[in-house]
Parts: C-alpha cells; sequence; structure tokens
C-alpha cells in the first residue's frame, strides 16, 4: 500500500537534492506516517473502552436504583413490632398484651389468662380464674402473684422519697421502699430493716439478731427482748430496748424519735390526723400490755 506523503513532507523532499539526504528524509516521512496511524487506532481502541465502560456504570446504577426501589418497597410493607413494654413488671412470659388504664396504672393479659393490673399503693392486683386479690410486692423486688409464680418488678417502681415515707435522718444512698397502702420500708445499716405503718401508725425495727421491736404511741411490745417504756409530761413517751439497744421516745401525735444503737437517729411522722392516746389516768392506754413507768 502507498500512502501519499504530507504536503509539508514532500515540499521539504522537493527542495533538497536527489542525493543520500533525500533516501534517508523520505524514509523517516514513511517512519511518522506509520505511528500516526497506530497513535490513531490506540485513540480509537481508547475512545471504544471508555464508552464501554460509561454504558456498563449506567446499567450498574440503573441496577442498584432499581434494587434500593424495591428494598424501600418492601420495608414500607413490613411492620416492626417494637418490644413489648412490660412496666413495672422487669419480663413478663411471651404474648403477655399490656394497657395503659385511665387512671394512669396498667393492666396485663397473661397468655393462661391471669389479669394483673397495678394499683395507686404501688401493689398488684391479681386476677385469675374469677378470683380477685391483691398482693403486697417482698421480698426485696420480687411479687408472688399465685403460690410459686413469682415476678420481678423494676426497682425504681417500688423506690420512695423519705417525705412520702415520713422518714428523716436517714443515711446518704439509702431509700425507703413502698410495700403497699401507706406501708414503707427501708434496709439500714447493719443489717436491720425499718417498716413503717402509717394506717396503723407505728413502726417495727427486725434487728438481725432476731428481736423484734413494735412502736408507737398506741403499741410497744418487744418480741424477742423487752422494752422499757417510761411516761414523759405531755404524753409523750420514751422507751429503751433491751437486747437490741435501740431507743427513744414517741410525741403525743405519735411523730416517733428514734436512735439506733448504730448512732443513726430518725424522725417518723405518720400521716394523717393524731391518735388520741390519753384514755386512763396515767395517760397510758394499756394496749401495749408493758408495765410504765411513770417519769416527769
Amino acid at each position: 500500500m502507498i500512502s501519499e506523503e504530507p504536503a509539508d513532507l514532500q515540499a521539504t523532499i522537493e527542495q533538497t537534492d536527489s542525493g543520500e539526504q533525500q533516501y534517508v528524509l523520505r524514509a523517516l516521512c514513511d517512519h511518522l506516517s506509520g505511528i500516526r496511524e497506530e497513535l490513531s487506532g490506540i485513540r480509537t481502541l481508547l475512545e471504544a473502552g471508555h464508552a464501554a465502560s460509561e454504558a456498563m456504570r449506567g446499567q450498574a446504577q440503573a441496577y442498584l436504583e432499581a434494587q434500593q426501589a424495591r428494598t424501600q418497597e418492601y420495608l414500607n410493607q413490613v411492620q416492626v413490632e417494637p418490644e413489648p413494654d412490660f412496666y413495672p413488671f422487669v419480663e413478663l412470659p411471651a404474648g403477655t398484651e399490656p394497657r395503659d388504664l385511665p387512671d394512669g396504672n396498667r393492666l396485663f393479659t397473661l397468655p393462661d389468662g391471669m389479669i394483673l393490673r397495678t394499683t395507686d399503693d404501688q401493689r398488684i392486683c391479681v386476677i385469675d380464674a374469677g378470683e380477685q386479690q391483691v398482693v403486697t410486692p417482698g421480698p426485696d423486688t420480687a411479687v408472688e402473684v399465685a403460690p410459686g409464680r413469682l415476678y420481678t418488678l423494676v426497682e425504681s417502681y417500688l423506690s420512695a422519697t423519705q417525705e412520702a415515707a415520713g422518714i428523716s435522718g436517714l443515711p446518704a444512698g439509702i431509700d425507703p421502699t413502698a410495700m403497699g397502702a401507706e406501708r414503707f420500708a427501708v434496709d439500714l445499716p447493719e443489717g436491720i430493716r425499718l417498716d413503717v405503718d402509717h394506717r396503723e401508725r407505728f413502726i417495727t425495727l427486725i434487728n438481725p439478731a432476731g428481736p423484734i421491736d413494735i412502736i408507737g404511741i398506741g403499741r410497744i411490745e418487744g418480741i424477742g427482748e423487752t422494752i422499757v417504756v417510761r411516761l414523759l409530761s405531755g404524753g409523750a413517751k420514751g422507751f429503751q430496748c433491751g437486747q437490741s439497744g435501740h431507743g427513744g421516745l414517741i410525741e403525743a401525735d405519735g411523730t416517733i424519735h428514734l436512735g439506733l444503737k448504730s448512732g443513726v437517729d430518725l424522725v417518723i411522722r405518720f400521716q394523717g390526723e393524731a391518735i388520741d392516746d390519753d384514755t386512763s389516768e396515767n395517760g397510758c392506754s394499756g394496749q401495749c400490755g408493758i408495765d410504765c413507768e411513770e417519769r416527769t
């Protein structure tokens, strides 16, 4: 194949003599023409490859967009069930249906038909086989809704402030626990448990060594130990627990000033109206069953 020489190369050749230089220049021109044709072919291949890549990228993008659209459509059709809210219970059997009541309490229908309902005083109403009972949590956060059938309550559900329990002077980090209707419990240092009953207006001290002390303006009783009671002016009473070492006084309105052997001093104030306990000549009703030593 004979290719035509470019005009500029022909002019160059024509201006030279017909000697050896003419043949060298012609050979050089032929070589350069070949290189130009090869570069042109490479450029064509590169352009074709780029076009093919762009076409593949477009197809991949269209595929991804189609997949995303199908995925979103599927997610829109799927309803993700939220985790069941069993508060104030930590956990209940699978399939339990919780419901919020207008009064702020909650009702739970268990798979076997048992119904649990919270109450305003942090107890649990149990309805089973047509029978209804109200159970009090304990010990700790466990609540027995049926013989041998216990569930655990969230600790914060049973916790109460010192003001609500009517107790002041508790050590830092110790809070009362609501145990029922107007009843609170506190775990004190050295294993002592204090129960406060606002309805009956007395406290119960359960000592780790065994003695139990029931103290109130209308009732002073020691179980497993002797409590010495003395009458004070104005209808107040002082008391001293023989074995446990606790002591204090009870004001005429029922307020108890309690000094524990450990050095903790507490004041328990009962809710509601004070009880008029001045029913005898010496100001003692005799309900405690203890011979009082009157001191003024």
